[in-house]
């Protein structure tokens, strides 16, 4: 063989191996777009606009719409412990940085949650390794290798990535909890309850006097903790800096709905709040909501029977169900699970919002559950309107009401017995019918009842009873002060487990971990948030009114979970 002509070719052919061999990370360094990388962390798509590829468990398939970032690392990018699987934070402090020992970080998974020995494993795994850069994150994505040469889970995906798309993800893991939220002082936490115009201000009163003395309980706990000489230095080491005083701020809205959100805004410019806890609105919480979103400001477990509709993924408010569209869905429901199906079914409804929210739910729920039963639906406005549409109902019909004024309608229906075989009433309706009602109207009357049924046990409604008591708390509105009383419980264990990470995604997505554990109040028959839901109660009984009877209510239907 020519010699010069064969090293020639080798030069050719170790040049087009060296080009066929270049690895994902080559480019490494180039300028990353973050708001390009929030799009590939959120919904797996890539620079190219088209969603990602890779593969998981070895072979299987899948897109990033499957397998975005955010499902597994979150929003706050903290990672999540679920299932037995443990997945790590990889916030830009923690990822491009060598790691080492953070033992306030580990405190909760190891200390603070019942896993299987192989989470704890995991966890406990020293596995120190270099700080990522771009080359090695990309390496990371695309061959399941950690910096320190470690091989990932085989959960994690390997992603087919470009170098432009490693540079937009990097750019934007490091803008992912940076900087503390607004709302957090080196001494305070501000928290914030909101109060609407509608609000009935005994329940209100009842609700603020139930915060005031959770936060002076807490704010004495803090107190001892911090400067009891007797108090642990190893811990006090570890965790004194995450021990913040409770600063409680009553936000009273007042005017009309559309002035809220302007009010909502000077309340925050004045103080920023770090969340926002329990309370008491009467209107729809749409324009809240909507403020809570734009500030990403976590608003945990108001008090409404009007939460914005729908699922609102990753979205700041967290209810403890979905109101009065789930109820109109679950009797709806319920009328096309029975044996005997009614045959008119006539919906009478308030012009606000408490009563067309609902209307509108059971029309669409029963064209569904029973389409060959029309429903006729009238809208009433005031007393006289309600009394007409009442005096029209036949004794074959099946009478559904939907009130704006729930007193009002209450008392009507008292005054003027509808003729109608059976009628329903939103859960809002007890106290009132129980009052009011006479023997004849109460058996001919039914309730949704989208809380716990009677007789159930959890054991922390008594725990809660208990300091309530000691505390000389007066308990004139048992759901709504043990519900607040769970909002707080929820911010309180939310802050403990984050230590002195005070990033508001975070704490949300402690709250969504921690909702169904043993704090359940005795409101709801189940508390329960997976990532990313909204909702901790998902159905509603049928219940009958019992006035001879403690509690007032029987439940008559199985759990209604539309």
């Amino acid at each position: 063989m020519h010699f010069p002509a064969f090293r020639a070719t080798v030069r050719r052919l170790g040049l087009a191996l060296a080009f066929a061999a270049v690895p994902l990370w080559a480019g490494a360094g180039q300028a990353g777009d973050a708001e390009l990388g929030r799009k590939l962390y959120w919904e797996g798509i890539g620079a190219d606009g088209q969603p990602i590829t890779g593969v998981t468990q070895g072979d299987v398939k899948v897109s990033g719409a499957q397998f975005s970032c955010v499902n597994c690392h979150r929003p706050s990018g903290f990672g999540t412990s679920e299932g037995g699987n443990y997945v790590p934070p990889i916030i830009g402090s923690v990822l491009f940085e060598k790691k080492t020992p953070n033992r306030n970080r580990m405190f909760k998974d190891l200390y603070q949650e019942v896993q299987p020995p192989g989470f704890w494993a995991r966890v406990r795994a020293p596995r120190m390794r270099p700080a990522y850069d771009d080359e090695l994150l990309a390496r990371a994505l695309k061959d399941g290798v950690d910096a320190g040469g470690h091989v990932f889970d085989p959960i994690m995906p390997r992603y087919d990535l470009s170098p432009q798309d490693v540079a937009n993800l990097s750019a934007f893991i490091k803008t992912l909890s940076v900087e503390i939220d607004p709302g957090v002082t080196d001494r305070e936490i501000h928290l914030a309850t909101i109060i609407d115009p509608g609000a009935d201000p005994e329940a209100a009163d009842a609700m603020i006097r139930t915060l005031e003395l959770f936060f002076e309980w807490m704010n004495k706990d803090t107190e001892g903790d911090t400067r009891n000489p007797t108090f642990s230095p190893n811990y006090r080491s570890n965790f004194i800096s995450a021990y913040r005083y409770w600063n409680l701020h009553v936000w009273r809205l007042e005017g009309a709905p559309e002035t809220l959100r302007a009010q909502l805004e000077a309340k925050y410019a004045e103080q920023p709040v770090f969340a926002t806890v329990s309370g008491l609105v009467e209107g729809p919480w749409d324009e809240i909501g909507a403020f809570c979103d734009d500030k990403r400001l976590p608003c945990v477990f108001p008090n409404t029977e009007l939460p914005t509709p729908g699922e609102g993924r990753y979205g700041y408010s967290i209810f403890f169900n979905r109101g009065l569209s789930l109820e109109a869905e679950a009797l709806a429901l319920y009328l096309g699970d029975q044996e005997t199906a009614p045959t008119r079914v006539v919906q009478l409804h308030g012009a606000g919002p408490q009563g067309t929210r609902p209307a509108e739910a059971f029309t669409n729920t029963m064209a569904m559950a029973l389409p060959d039963t029309p429903v006729e639906t009238r809208l009433y406005e005031g007393a006289d309107d309600l009394r007409s549409a009442l005096a029209a109902a036949k004794p074959d019909t099946t009478l559904v009401i939907w009130p704006q004024d729930v007193d009002e309608a209450v008392a009507v229906l008292a005054a003027n017995p509808p003729a109608a075989s059976r009628f329903y009433l939103p859960s809002a309706a007890k106290e009132p019918a129980l009052a009011a009602f006479s023997p004849a109207l109460v058996e001919q009357a039914r309730l949704v009842w989208p809380y716990d049924e009677p007789g159930s046990y959890h054991p922390n409604k008594y725990r809660i009873r208990g300091w309530m008591h000691t505390r000389r708390l007066e308990v004139t509105h048992p759901r709504i002060q043990l519900q607040t009383y769970y909002a707080l419980t929820m911010i309180q264990f939310g802050l403990m487990h984050a230590i002195n990470d005070f990033y508001r995604d975070y704490v949300l997505e402690i709250i969504e971990h921690e909702a169904e554990n043993e704090l359940n109040p005795g409101t709801h028959p189940e508390l329960a948030l997976g990532p990313g839901q909204r909702f901790a109660s998902k159905g509603a009984f049928i219940a009958q009114l019992v006035p001879e009877e403690r509690v007032g209510y029987r439940v008559v239907s199985e759990w209604i979970v539309p």
